[in-house]
């Protein structure tokens, strides 16, 4: 966050400006909960330009804050994975060669698996603070979020691409297996396991989906996905988001707010 904070070359932070944002305060659904919560606090009632500071400060640091939970979720993925391997290893000294295919259960399978539903949910939260449909959808018209929420013109125009991008490299399979985790099962039943592959624990992964999950037994394993490689390129193209996003603000800070501003 502090690279939104603070840079070179800037005297603001890149989400300062209120040209930046759409002005019209009855566009965002957290309007009436800032009013009551000011009124709240024994403060004057707020103008329009304090609702929008309130509504818009932390919109492009709550999409930092989840993409940070995506990468620590990722992180103990792969801790987990790499002490699976670790005991993949004990139990072939002890036992010989261990067969090709065979099942393996292990709290150490066990946490790997949380760890990539944890990535998966993370991702969804980072999308719908990008863009999602508002709460109360009679009382707002308008979607909600960083992308709605930013002035028409070329630098929301750039963010809109790349979750574009994001959504097509696997963005939204994680908003559908996510999903089915959140509000119905986990996309196993009966205990979490891996597959021994080349000696190795391998988590098999769904085939590709495309759109909502209803059941587990929908989910089809004829594609010879893992889990690893899916987490990996999630991660990768969350990294790419997040550059390309802070890369765009940058290009398009306000020239008030640039140290060669004369």
């Amino acid at each position: 966050m502090k690279t939104v904070t603070w840079g070179e070359g800037r005297t603001a932070p890149l989400d300062w400006g209120t040209e930046l944002w759409k002005r019209d305060v009855s566009r965002y659904e957290s309007a009436n909960g800032i009013r009551a919560a000011l009124a709240g606090a024994g403060l004057e009632a707020p103008d329009d330009n304090q609702i929008l500071y309130e509504a818009t400060r932390s919109l492009i640091n709550d999409v930092i804050d989840a993409a940070g939970g995506v990468e620590q979720a990722h992180a103990r993925f792969h801790q987990a994975l790499e002490r699976a391997d670790q005991t993949l290893s004990r139990w072939a000294d002890q036992l010989g060669d261990l067969r090709e295919g065979a099942g393996m259960t292990d709290p150490s399978v066990e946490a790997a698996w949380y760890a990539l539903e944890e990535m998966l949910i993370w991702a969804r939260v980072m999308d719908d603070r990008l863009k999602r449909p508002p709460i109360d959808r009679r009382r707002y018209t308008v979607d909600q979020g960083l992308v709605p929420a930013l002035a028409d013109g070329p630098r929301r125009d750039a963010i809109i691409q790349l979750r574009a991008q994001l959504l097509q490299s696997g963005g939204s399979e994680a908003r559908y297996l996510s999903g089915l985790s959140l509000h119905m099962q986990s996309s196993q039943a009966g205990s979490k396991r891996a597959r021994i592959r080349s000696g190795k624990p391998v988590l098999p992964f769904p085939d590709r989906v495309s759109g909502p999950i209803g059941h587990r037994w929908q989910l089809q394993y004829e594609q010879g996905r893992d889990a690893a490689t899916f987490a990996d390129n999630l991660m990768t193209a969350i990294t790419r988001f997040m550059g390309g996003m802070i890369a765009t603000l940058e290009e398009h800070l306000p020239e008030r707010f640039r140290t060669n501003h004369p």
